[in-house]
């Protein structure tokens, strides 16, 4: 277990995290060599962010709504279209021949200048939040993907721990049946011993299942769409769990998260997109303006004679002066705006919940540092061998094993919870597969690897 120093902080929000945070380097998930296993091609962690990036139908789906929301404000923001009319008149004449009209008319709807400006405004907000969503989406799915390639790291390591285990009461079993046929150990002890090898054996099968059900969860993650779900995750995780003390200032995190949450960034382009709107809503106590003109023609017995139209709509706002729209816009700004306050309250909630569980996890790791087994393989042959020689009684050893067993499970326990608190973490604070990770080293495949 590594403690690095914590560099002392800077005065201002960015920096200041920068520099609580310069006690590591490194990324947050080592990239793990290319190598097969059992034929299977091995997944870095930067592998399964490509085909999460390529392949995953949440982000497709988020990607189609983004785009599809971008497009509709766009849509709703353009000038209005102009209107051709064609029309004609025939008129007979009582001593004969005919009058005969031809009209064509070209009818414009007019917005008022700051109207159409707040229009275009209004949708470039909605086209940033529709981005800005999509960017959380992204963000949420990318933590999704470490927490999955994560359990499948701290599932492989549960189930080679308990081999280990396994291996070692069914040596003491194989050892204890030459003693009991020689008549040196009592049948309820031989019972007992049967037994701690039935629970060793149904724990280590819970924990081959639950690195299956990993894998498969981690693959329909990465999966492209014409592949179906296979037995298990095609690839060979290759990474393995570390420990490194990490120190975060609490202010500068929440100043992080502040800039560059995109849930955050996603209320306030909503909050301004309101605020246009209501500009916008506010012409509506004006009249509602239509220029219209065209050419005209006029044809008689006596000749044909050429014209045109012009006109101007002005509507009448007598029953609908436009303050009862301006009323319901208004709510709907302030709707946005306490959205926005609670969307602040609950980004802050989620960086103090990782913190805490940050540092919980942090100090129970460091307080058991000390009594995890050094060299367990070593250790337990030479339980193991002293038993054999009679100078360990059976429940000496079984309580060695078991002690042993649950110091390394809870070490792997925590280390993931470590591990996740930090993962949280950046997402609280914003951080998405397209940018570097705030939080450095502590994670996957270190330098120096404890477990």
């Amino acid at each position: 277990m590594d403690c690095l120093p914590q560099s002392p902080p800077w005065d201002f929000g960015l920096a200041l995290l920068l520099g609580a945070l310069a006690v590591l380097s490194g990324p947050v998930v080592r990239v793990a060599q290319a190598q097969t296993d059992g034929g299977r091609d091995t997944l870095t962690f930067d592998r399964a962010t490509r085909l999460l990036l390529d392949h995953n139908p949440q982000l497709r789906a988020a990607r189609a709504r983004a785009r599809t929301q971008g497009k509709g404000a766009r849509a709703a923001a353009l000038f209005p279209n102009p209107t051709l009319e064609g029309s004609g008149e025939h008129t007979p004449l009582p001593n004969g021949g005919a009058d005969d009209e031809w009209f064509l008319t070209l009818t414009q709807p007019l917005n008022y200048p700051g109207e159409q400006r707040a229009r275009r405004q209004s949708a470039d907000a909605a086209t940033r939040a529709a981005e800005a969503r999509l960017q959380e989406t992204r963000t949420s799915l990318y933590r999704d993907l470490r927490h999955r390639y994560l359990a499948v790291v701290t599932a492989d390591a549960r189930r080679r721990i308990l081999h280990r285990y396994t291996d070692a009461v069914q040596q003491a079993a194989r050892a204890a049946t030459v003693r009991y046929e020689e008549g040196d150990l009592s049948p309820i002890r031989r019972t007992r011993l049967k037994s701690a090898e039935a629970t060793s054996e149904n724990d280590l099968a819970e924990a081959r299942q639950q690195h299956r059900t990993a894998q498969r969860e981690l693959a329909a993650m990465l999966r492209p769409n014409q592949e179906t779900q296979s037995e298990g995750l095609p690839y060979a995780v290759a990474d393995s769990l570390s420990f490194r003390a990490v120190t975060v200032d609490a202010q500068a995190a929440l100043s992080v998260a502040e800039a560059q949450r995109d849930r955050l960034q996603a209320q306030r382009a909503r909050v301004e997109r309101e605020r246009q709107a209501l500009e916008r809503t506010r012409y509506q106590r004006y009249p509602d303006l239509t220029l219209s003109a065209g050419p005209k023609q006029l044809s008689t017995p006596g000749g044909t004679t050429l014209g045109f139209t012009a006109g101007l709509q002005v509507e009448l706002p007598l029953w609908d002066g436009g303050r009862t729209a301006v009323a319901a816009q208004e709510g709907r700004r302030s709707q946005a705006e306490a959205t926005l306050d609670a969307t602040r309250r609950a980004v802050e909630v989620d960086v103090h919940n990782a913190l805490d569980r940050l540092e919980t996890a942090r100090g129970r790791l460091q307080a058991t540092a000390n009594t995890l087994v050094r060299a367990p393989d070593e250790q337990l042959q030479n339980a193991l061998f002293t038993y054999e020689q009679g100078e360990l009684t059976l429940f000496e050893l079984l309580d060695a094993i078991e002690a042993a067993r649950r110091t390394e499970l809870l070490r792997v326990r925590l280390t993931a919870k470590y591990l996740r608190a930090l993962y949280d973490l950046e997402a609280a604070m914003g951080v998405g597969p397209a940018d570097a990770p705030i939080v450095v080293e502590g994670a996957l495949s270190p330098r120096a690897p404890d477990l």
